[in-house]
């Protein structure tokens, strides 16, 4: 079991304060990954958002995110507006640069066929 030292963090991001580069550890990986989905979250048409892959340096970052939309919805317009934000999120957040943000649509819900959690991991009726 691995177990983070209190040093605080900097306000905003949730990484350690004063956490530069090679002093980075693995769990802000998920610190940046939780930060692309709450950003990611935000877009309309976005049911779900699955983090595949965080790619962290001591300067930068790339990302690998899977969606879920609702029908009705452009999916390269929510592509291409959740890989801005995310991307202006993770930078703002975390002081890294964000090298790329690649986005992958894995599903589409449609609604009156899909219900309103059916993104979400819902449990079906039956």
């Amino acid at each position: 079991m691995t177990t983070r030292p209190s040093t605080g963090t900097n306000p905003g991001t949730g990484l350690a304060a004063g956490t530069t580069g090679s002093e980075r550890r693995a769990g802000d990986a998920a610190d940046v990954a939780q930060v692309a989905v709450q950003a990611a979250s935000l877009v309309p048409g976005v049911s779900v958002v699955r983090p595949a892959a965080v790619r962290l340096d001591d300067r930068s970052v790339g990302l690998d995110l899977h969606l879920i939309t609702w029908y009705g919805h452009s999916v390269p317009r929510i592509a291409e507006t959740v890989r801005a934000l995310v991307a202006e999120r993770v930078a703002i957040q975390t002081g890294l640069s964000v090298a790329v943000v690649t986005v992958t649509v894995d599903d589409l819900l449609v609604p009156g066929v899909d219900g309103p959690g059916a993104g979400a991991g819902a449990p079906e009726d039956g």
